[in-house]
């Protein structure tokens, strides 16, 4: 880290201070950070123990932290918030997703300015959006969050493939023609033709980053074990051409992953042990979303797990569809209520540094290295003997 520790390097920029700074890394006690009119980072510092009083600070009581990465959202189905029913399993999930495709345009369209703005608030900075339509567009360019779209595809037909990629070709673009970074990519390993996959990671492979739901059900799973299940049902023999070599669902991401390309797997509900062996963690992010996990399979990825094999963790809400919020906060106090032995250090880290690093963002954002535009978003209701957040903690963008 490129941190400057010494208060004669401070150049007369906004002062802010809090019980703890997080760094991105790191906590720094009764921690400062100096900014600039357009938030650039231009000189950490610590008050120290007990702090001193320095003029021109603000001092927050809570944890002083870069903004949020939100890594992966569907912004485009905050309008189904509290329709859809919980704990139902992903194949029931599916078909009401299905069900409700047909909307209200402008329904949709408040829906999913509202999410953005209260994402805003509540300090997040950055996040990694799905898209399968054009309808986000507007939100995004007036919004002041960084988005990087990935435009989704699926389809089982093989001889649709060519036609499915070409318009999700026509999405990149138009994304990319409004100023937004927007990146093709896999839905899942069970709803794509072989023909569709291969041209959809080739895509992402050339642009570096692979986003794709990974492991998310038991009905998954049970497709690729034993070829029948609720997923089977619903997708039909379809499914059948490339089950019959493809028995293994993150084999299948694998082989096609380019070794230079960053990979993104997401929500990772029944990834074990056999799977992180198969993983390169040197270029390969999990991405937690467990209050959609809770609300669609009523379960929780084996995170202790992952932290053991000393995985890179990044966090993410999914949709209003399969969650009561798109809070970061929200998903970091279900890890640390079922996973008490991640601490909050860890914690942070992933909700920060690990997602802009996923998102190939960390040039700008994620910490508080000189010369980036982080943000800076305020924990407070802390539990400082333990470290550790409260039911009543909260967060909120002061910078």
């Amino acid at each position: 880290m490129n941190y400057k520790l010494k208060s004669d390097n401070f150049q007369s920029g906004r002062l802010i201070a809090g019980n703890y700074l997080f760094t991105g890394q790191e906590f720094i006690k009764n921690g400062l950070v100096e900014i600039d009119d357009e938030g650039v980072v231009l000189a950490l510092d610590s008050l120290g123990n007990p702090p001193a009083e320095k003029a021109g600070v603000e001092f927050y009581n809570g944890i002083i932290c870069p903004g949020f990465v939100n890594a992966h959202c569907h912004l485009e189905l905050s309008h189904m918030e509290s329709k859809l029913p919980q704990k139902q399993g992903m194949s029931a999930f599916c078909k009401s997703i299905m069900q409700l495709r047909n909307h209200d345009v402008d329904k949709q369209q408040e829906a999913m300015s509202l999410a953005d703005k209260l994402m805003d608030i509540e300090g997040i900075v950055a996040v990694a959006d799905i898209a399968n339509t054009e309808a986000s567009i507007r939100i995004k360019k007036k919004s002041r969050l960084k988005y990087h779209t990935f435009v989704e595809t699926f389809g089982l037909k093989p001889d649709l493939a060519d036609d499915i990629f070409a318009k999700a070709s026509l999405l990149k673009v138009a994304f990319e023609a409004n100023g937004l970074r927007a990146t093709i990519t896999p839905h899942a390993p069970y709803s794509l033709s072989e023909n569709l996959f291969r041209l959809t990671v080739d895509a992402g492979n050339s642009e570096g980053i692979v986003s794709i739901h990974n492991k998310e059900s038991r009905d998954e799973v049970e497709l690729f074990s034993k070829k029948q299940g609720a997923m089977r049902n619903l997708f039909g023999s379809e499914v059948d051409l490339f089950l019959n070599s493809n028995h293994n669902p993150m084999q299948r991401i694998i082989n096609h992953i380019a070794p230079d390309a960053r990979l993104l797997l997401v929500h990772n509900t029944f990834v074990n042990s056999d799977d992180l062996e198969q993983i390169d963690a040197q270029k390969t992010t999990l991405i937690l979303c467990p209050a959609s996990n809770l609300y669609i399979e009523n379960r929780l990825p084996d995170i202790d797990l992952f932290d053991k094999y000393n995985m890179p963790i990044a966090l993410g809400t999914d949709s209003l569809s399969s969650n009561t919020s798109l809070s970061i906060l929200k998903e970091m106090k279900i890890i640390e209520a079922h996973f008490p032995n991640i601490g909050l250090q860890k914690l942070l880290r992933w909700a920060t540094l690990n997602g802009a690093r996923a998102l190939q963002m960390d040039g700008d954002i994620g910490s508080f290295d000189l010369d980036k535009r982080p943000g800076i978003t305020l924990l407070s209701n802390i539990d400082f003997k333990n470290m550790k957040l409260t039911d009543n903690a909260v967060s909120r963008k002061i910078v």
